[in-house]
């Protein structure tokens, strides 16, 4: 993702954003979607909380969605036309989950709609459910006693069904739309009271846990429990303008500047933004502070008594249940621990910050309405979002320097200092710590800015001009964009390393390993702590990312992870420190191999992660006979070091060779080898034919073994390999595939990339044929290389001697061919392929290796095929091929024929009619290989045409 950090200057006046006092700031993509895609998005987009999906509004009205599906095109989606004023994604966490995910939208005239989206296979096809019109929704308003017209619709929830209403900004309308033949029903219906002439002043509004808050532009917070619709609180804005003034000695912003407000989860603390300033209020402080804004206090009488279900009533929990709700400090519990526990409890709440305290809304009696879910609790699930990339992403640090008085305030304010361009400051989320805004200046681009509410400090970080905010709901304060690349997530307070190895450790190896391939990251350094769980948890992912983490310190000549301290060092002192510092990994992988080893029930585990260690191993060992010439002392012990493990674990190994139980230390080679099975078998039979059996059944090392006893070459892996590869090429001789498939799957290749480089390389003629009709059987070929093997087809034909005699091929004296090399193709195919019935060599059935073809562009296939075809098929190659051919080989009476069709041609001629392709004046201009005489000719030809 292409951003760069933007440090603080005087535009931020309000909170500390110096480079100096900068935490970290680390952006990551993590689903690419098309360009194409996220440009017809609108300014903002809201995402789906369990589903890979989000919607947008444009500015015409339209609402475009957009699938994140990780198996999708990475761009995928629909666009409904509208226009659209409001849409919210159903919130089903309650109710039964489907993949198929909801939206309800209201269009003009205040018309309802259901909208279902099915993502299946990168898909996104919209369904609609159910509508409502405008005036059947007036009906059943006035039906509850409530006669209006409707001036006003926003949404504020949409869950399992049903949807809380927000009219003419004065009405609640709970409604539970239908399921199959039923009719939609009103739940409850309520005016809330406001004052007057305050209705008109409303600007924002938001629903938070059953709560709901209104913005006036008058400078007042009204509260209103969506349940029953009573007011329980207020907050009066112009109070903050005394305390700021006479404590901050700023200047406060005008209450009528600010457009919007964002309230946190655990509605705690609220954010109302303009412009160029934002002001969070702690409404646990505010309410200790005015309580006689706080509506809606109860008396102890007013207090539910029930206890936890299926509890006795006679039990102690539930004595102790009940003590908590009526303020009361008697301890039921008398026992010694209950009185520790309660003395630690003591301790605890004496440390705690004001802000701590009883909440606010303790005394609300139905906190949570039916239809929003226990946000509390809920965590938004997202397939790209791990679980552990979900909590903590905001770190910063307690600071000792932030003073007392700071901690108690109920006002906080952020200003940034005015702008000659336009200007936009709004609040994506906010929590009791912190609130994270986009702020938008003219054309400039893009800056998210996290407030801490702790310290008043702002780290800011510029996106550039194409970015898009996402609105997510949920308790987690998620920075998520649409950056030009594609969903981006942006956290702050951690550096790359520290968030890969808490990812980790709590998440997945290959989501680490994902993320990595996809930002372009470079492996970072895993600690062994991970390893120790990725093998208890028997995690390979884990142990096989770690493995991969340490490659990079193995490849002498890439830059060294040694501390600066040891550069002056050898390279190959620095590899052998880089060795032993691996050497507690090593042992901890053989001691788990050995102990898993010995279990019947983890066999499989053990095989798993010895064949991981042992690749690793070896290619360690690979690369350093790759980069070294020569190995001095400290190379021999990294040597050392390497090879001891690999002689550790290769008595691990299912198919080694053992020694016999019955024979003594000092036996020869011959006599522990005859306890090879098949030796008896293997002693009538070729060396061809015995590695023929050993490869086909699986039984190298036993057959390395029949010839080391023999003192044969094939002992060695390799030699065993080339001659198996020539058994392979006589299989195909036989057009055996089946062997030959089998050949080499059991030597370690795979089986498609080795047919085909036989195929691309081979000059035997039958191999290369039967070869290409198996291959395009399975359809292994791309479209470029049928196109090639169909012109190697032709080339073969035409030049073939055989053939020669049939074709009326006419020839041209060297002198007359300007460019001498202009077909030297040519002479090399007339060469090779030709047939001649007294030359031994030529014999032979040759062919051209698909490989050599490969290099043949369009127009070198045409210059090769042009000397060998009848003028009746001129009209199927290019025009440009075909003019340089012939003005190559000055055949001035085919360039006559094809200068007066030209002519024709621009009389209307029908392509049907046509015996030359079309000529043009620049594939005259630009392909002319002929000499001086005839291009004067050619031209004079032209002239007098156009003069005509």
């Amino acid at each position: 993702m292409a951003a760069k950090q933007k440090t603080g200057s005087a535009a931020f006046s309000g909170g500390s954003c110096r480079a100096e006092s900068m935490e970290p700031v680390l952006p990551m993509l993590l689903v690419p979607v098309r360009s194409e895609a996220i440009e017809r998005l609108g300014s903002r987009a809201q995402m789906h909380r369990e589903q890979e999906v989000l919607g947008s509004l444009t500015a015409a009205g339209s609402l475009q969605v957009l699938s994140l599906a990780p198996g999708g095109p990475g761009g995928g989606g629909c666009c409904l036309k509208g226009p659209f004023g409001h849409f919210v994604w159903e919130d089903s966490h309650n109710g039964t989950s489907t993949d198929k995910p909801k939206l309800l939208a209201f269009c003009e005239n205040y018309e309802l709609l259901i909208y279902e989206f099915n993502l299946k296979d990168g898909r996104c096809d919209a369904t609609i459910l159910y509508n409502c019109s405008g005036k059947t929704l007036q009906k059943l308003i006035e039906e509850q006693g409530v006669s209006i017209s409707l001036l006003s619709l926003r949404i504020l929830s949409f869950n399992n069904n049903t949807s809380l209403l927000f009219i003419n900004k004065c009405i609640i309308l709970h409604i539970m739309f239908p399921e199959r033949d039923s009719e939609i029903r009103v739940l409850s219906c309520f005016t809330l009271s406001l004052p007057t002439q305050t209705v008109n002043t409303i600007i924002d509004m938001q629903l938070c846990r059953g709560v709901l808050f209104v913005l006036s532009s008058l400078g007042w917070i009204y509260i209103f429990d969506t349940v029953n619709g009573r007011n329980v609180a207020h907050v009066e804005l112009a109070l903050y303008q005394e305390n700021v003034y006479n404590k901050q000695q700023q200047e406060p912003a005008k209450i009528s500047s600010f457009t919007s407000l964002k309230v946190s989860q655990d509605l705690d603390v609220v954010i109302v933004s303009s412009s160029n300033s934002a002001i969070a209020v702690n409404l646990n402080l505010y309410f200790r502070q005015y309580p006689g804004h706080l509506l809606c206090e109860r008396t102890l009488e007013d207090l539910p008594i029930q206890g936890p279900k299926g509890i006795d009533e006679d039990d102690p929990v539930n004595s102790v249940h009940n003590m908590k709700l009526t303020k009361f400090s008697f301890q039921v519990d008398r026992s010694w621990n209950a009185q520790l526990s309660s003395l630690k409890e003591t301790i605890k709440s004496s440390k705690r910050e004001v802000s701590c305290c009883t909440s606010w809304f303790q005394d609300i009696l139905h906190l949570e309405s039916p239809e929003s879910g226990n946000h509390s609790t809920d965590v938004p699930s997202c397939a790209f979002l791990p679980r552990a990339m979900m909590h903590g992403q905001f770190n910063f640090p307690q600071k000792a320097h932030m003073k007392t008085s700071d901690r108690g305030k109920a006002w906080k304010l952020m200003h940034l200092s005015e702008q000659e361009e336009p200007v936009e400051l709004t609040c994506m989320s906010v929590t009791g710590f912190s609130a994270l805004f986009t702020w938008v200046v003219g054309m400039t681009g893009c800056t998210i800015v996290l407030w801490d509410l702790e310290t008043q400090g702002m780290q800011c970080f510029f996106l550039g001009q194409k970015c898009i905010p996402i609105d997510n709901s949920g308790d987690q304060q998620l920075c998520l964009l649409l950056t030009e690349n594609g969903l981006s997530l942006i956290l702050f307070g951690l550096t790359q390393e520290e968030f890969l190895n808490r990812l980790m450790i709590h998440g997945s190896a290959s989501t680490v390993d994902s993320l990595c391939h996809l930002n372009g990251w470079g492996r970072c350094s895993i600690p062994i702590h991970a390893l120790e769980a990725g093998i208890e948890n028997r995690q390979l992912d884990t142990v096989d990312f770690f493995l991969k983490s340490k490659e990079n310190l193995f490849t002498l000549s890439s830059k060294s992870s040694v501390p600066d301290q040891f550069d002056h060092l050898p390279p190959s002192h620095l590899y052998l420190r880089n060795v032993e510092e691996l050497i507690p990994a090593l042992d901890l992988l053989c001691s788990a191999i050995r102990e898993s080893d010995s279990e019947t029930q983890s066999k499989h585990f053990s095989e798993q992660l010895l064949s991981l260690t042992l690749s690793f191993l070896n290619k360690q060992m690979k690369e350093l006979c790759i980069h070294t010439e020569e190995i001095d002392e400290h190379l021999q012990k990294a040597v050392d070091i390497l090879t001891s493990y690999i002689n550790e674990l290769r008595t691990f190994m299912i198919k080694f060779p053992w020694k016999p139980t019955d024979t003594i230390d000092e036996y020869n080679v011959s006599e522990s080898v005859s306890t090879v099975k098949e030796s008896d078998i293997w002693e009538k039979l070729s060396s061809e034919e015995v590695i023929a059996n050993a490869i086909l059944n699986n039984k190298i090392p036993e057959a390395q073994t029949f010839f080391r006893s023999n003192s044969h070459s094939a002992q060695k892996l390799e030699e065993l390999i080339r001659i198996g590869l020539g058994l392979v090429f006589d299989s195909l001789r036989k057009n055996n595939i089946k062997e030959v498939s089998e050949l080499l799957k059991n030597m370690g290749f795979d089986v498609k990339d080795h047919l085909l480089k036989i195929c691309f390389y081979t000059t035997n003629r039958n191999i290369r044929d039967y070869l290409v009709e198996i291959l395009k059987e399975k359809n292994y070929f791309s479209e470029k290389e049928k196109r090639t093997i169909d012109c190697v087809h032709q080339v073969e034909k035409f030049y073939s001697g055989r053939l020669q005699g049939n074709l009326q091929i006419r020839s041209f004296p060297r002198y007359w061919i300007k460019e001498q090399d202009f077909f030297k193709h040519k002479s090399i195919l007339d060469s090779f392929l030709q047939y001649d019935c007294k030359d031994e060599f030529n014999k032979l059935d040759h062919a051209i290796a698909l490989n050599w073809a490969q290099w043949w562009d369009q127009p070198m296939q045409e210059y090769i095929l042009l000397p060998r075809i009848s003028p009746e098929e001129y009209k199927l190659y290019s025009p440009e091929a075909l003019w340089r051919y012939l003005t190559a080989h000055h055949d001035w009476l085919n360039i006559i024929l094809w200068i007066g069709e030209f002519q024709t041609q621009e009389g209307y001629l029908s392509l049907q009619q046509s015996k030359w392709p079309p000529l043009t004046v620049d594939v005259i201009d630009q392909n002319t290989c002929c000499n001086n005489y005839m291009r004067n000719e050619v031209l004079d030809k032209l002239a007098r045409y156009y003069n005509c």
